[in-house]
Parts: structure tokens; sequence; C-alpha cells
């Protein structure tokens, strides 16, 4: 009778451990159609992929795994919505790896999350990247030119950056800012690192935002996160899309872990937006 228990419980223990590494290991897909009149005519089916959270972690040697979900794909971009470092080990060897080899593939777009405030070597860091090619729009805009056409792009720095007690206030000036040297005829994405800012977005007359730092809510039950940074538990934002308004909100589950080392019912996650002129 002993030895059947400890068999049980061995084959259930190698089961968990099975799953939960899967859990974390397996990259999942989600997709999303954007559609819009201020997507213009040469945009049509223009493809976005999202990569957000990171946090360092390492799909295969030298990313290879990762590497090859994203080309399945063929993004016409790659955009990044912060926290590639990951402060709890202070690493980010394996994000540099992944960088280096996505920009040779892709156009790819950056903004900053609050872990990389927390990188004491975030300059020197941030040059690295930047001599890949990526482009990072802390509180810049950049225009995306297809034949005679354009779109607009534009990035908000983390407020972590920010003193603690101005922060959000900063937050919201630097987009106010930027919005005034956008063309709102045409389409503008948004890359903001906090989906709890939702409400700015919308009252600022954000078209379409793309989110990170909410890790999926870290265990989802019944299709609705458990706890996020920005949140804390039973969160409002976890992932997927967010409507009101005129504003869209694209919120990745993320890729990498936060101070939890586990992820249930929530596989790390590309997200990949395809735009569409509404007729």
């Amino acid at each position: 009778m002993k030895k059947n228990i400890f068999k049980l419980t061995t084959l259930c223990s190698f089961l968990l451990a099975g799953f939960i590494y899967r859990e974390n290991n397996s990259i999942s897909k989600t997709y999303i159609d954007y559609n819009s009149d201020k997507v213009p005519y040469n945009f049509e089916g223009f493809k976005i992929l999202q990569i957000s959270d990171l946090h360092n972690k390492l799909f295969g040697k030298n990313q290879k795994r990762l590497l090859k979900k994203i080309i399945q794909e063929t993004p016409d971009i790659i955009v990044i919505t912060g926290d590639i470092y990951y402060s709890y080990t202070h690493k980010i060897k394996n994000s540099l790896i992944f960088l280096k080899q996505i920009s040779k593939l892709y156009p790819v777009y950056f903004v900053t999350g609050n872990h990389e405030q927390r990188d004491k070597n975030w300059e020197k860091h941030s040059k690295i990247i930047k001599s890949f090619g990526i482009k990072i729009i802390d509180n810049k805009m950049e225009k995306l030119r297809k034949k005679n056409d354009f779109i607009q792009i534009y990035g908000l720095k983390d407020p972590s950056f920010y003193d603690k007690k101005t922060r959000y206030i900063i937050f919201e000036e630097k987009l106010k800012h930027i919005k005034k040297y956008i063309d709102e005829d045409k389409l503008a994405i948004l890359l903001s690192h906090r989906p709890e800012k939702f409400e700015i977005y919308v009252e600022n007359k954000v078209d379409l935002v793309f989110s990170g730092h909410a890790h999926g809510g870290q265990v989802r039950l019944f299709g609705k996160g458990l706890l996020t940074p920005g949140e804390g538990f039973f969160p409002k934002y976890t992932g997927g899309i967010y409507k009101k308004s005129d504003t869209t909100m694209i919120l990745s589950r993320g890729l990498g872990r936060t101070i939890f080392t586990v992820r249930l019912f929530n596989k790390p996650d590309i997200v990949v937006t395809t735009l569409h002129t509404k007729k």
C-alpha cells in the first residue's frame, strides 16, 4: 500500500512539474485585428508583433524558440513595451541576445518599463540597444511611411523614472506634449508600459495603445488574472483588448516572470496585431 502511494505521489509530482514547466516555457500567440478609418490604404494588412516583459528569460539557445515563433508571423515591425531587464537578478544578457538578433530582421521600436529604471547600468545598456538600430522612443514620435501614406508611432517613458510625488502628473504632461505633434487624421500608435493608466489614454484621445507590465495577472482563472504589479489583487487590466470611446488598448501578457517565479494557466505570450482600413 505504501509503495503504491509513493509511486502515485511520485507520478503526480512529475506530472505537476511537467505542467508548470510547460506553462512557463511554451509560447502562445494572441491574434488581434484592429479596424479604423484612420488606417491608410497602403497600411491595410500591416502586421505589428508585440513583445513585452521578457525579463531576461531564455527561450532556447540564443533565443532560438522565440525567434522562430516571431519569424513565422512575418511582421512588418516589432514593438517592445518595456521590462527586458530583470531587476531581481540584475541581468539583461539574454534580452540583449534577443534584441541583437531580432533587430537584424525587422524594424524595432522600444519603450522603457519600471525594471529599466532599476537598472543601474541602463545608460550603458540603452546605448547598446541603440547600436543594434533599435529605436527607443521614450517621449518621442516617429512616422512609418509606405508609399505616399504614413502612420505615427510614439512612446512614453515609464513614470518610475520621475519623482515619486509627481510622476503621474509628468507622465500625462509628456503625453499631452507629444500629442501636439500628432496628425489626428492619421493613425497614431502609443507604446506605454502601464495599462493601469488606460483612463489617461482615453482622456487624451489616444487611438491605439500597446502595453505590458501586468504579466496576465500571473495566475489566470476563468480567463481573468489574479494579481498585477500596477493594480494588486483582482485587477481590471491583465491581457487582451480593451476599448473605450475612440481608444483601444492591446495588452500583452508578457513573456517573463515577475517576483513570483511561476505562471499558471498563463503561458508566455506574444501579440500579433493586423491593421485594417475600415470600409
